[in-house]
């Protein structure tokens, strides 16, 4: 593998299937801030919510497919991870998941991280984390937890 040229830089974006592309696209507008977009070629069956800041360039997507059957659980995917810049943010965002309802885990330390986790309406687990190693109270964070998830 040391004569691989190319080397991944991120990710550019992650395709869920949903049951509904309005419900799903409200959530992720709602709960993490995402703009919903029309996808290209236009389809009323997906779109993307992006992930922008204030400088205007796209930072992500979250693809939405429409398509998931009611009663089909997911498989195989644990969950999808969302990076906030403090812990300020994972606190807001758990408690915007909380005010609409929205199932989520309190916030924690984890693994030198802060973190929750909110659960979508079809039932993908999506993690928040702040890597720095402080959290809004002003105290550091613990280097490792034991938690299970």
């Amino acid at each position: 593998m040391d004569d691989v040229r190319t080397k991944v830089t991120g990710i550019g974006h992650v395709e869920l299937r949903v049951r509904s592309l309005d419900e799903s696209a409200a959530f992720y507008r709602d709960v993490f801030g995402l703009v919903r977009r029309p996808a290209a070629p236009p389809s009323d069956k997906v779109c993307l919510c992006v992930g922008v800041p204030a400088s205007g360039d796209l930072t992500f997507s979250i693809v939405l497919t429409e398509g998931l059957p009611l009663g089909t659980e997911i498989a195989g995917l644990d969950h999808v991870s969302l990076t906030v810049p403090d812990g300020q943010d994972v606190r807001d965002i758990h408690a915007s998941a909380a005010r609409l309802g929205v199932r989520c885990t309190s916030p924690r330390t984890f693994d030198g991280a802060y973190q929750t986790f909110v659960f979508d309406p079809n039932g993908y687990k999506i993690e928040v984390v702040a890597k720095n190693l402080e959290d809004p109270s002003g105290s550091s964070l613990v280097r490792r937890q034991t938690a299970t998830r």
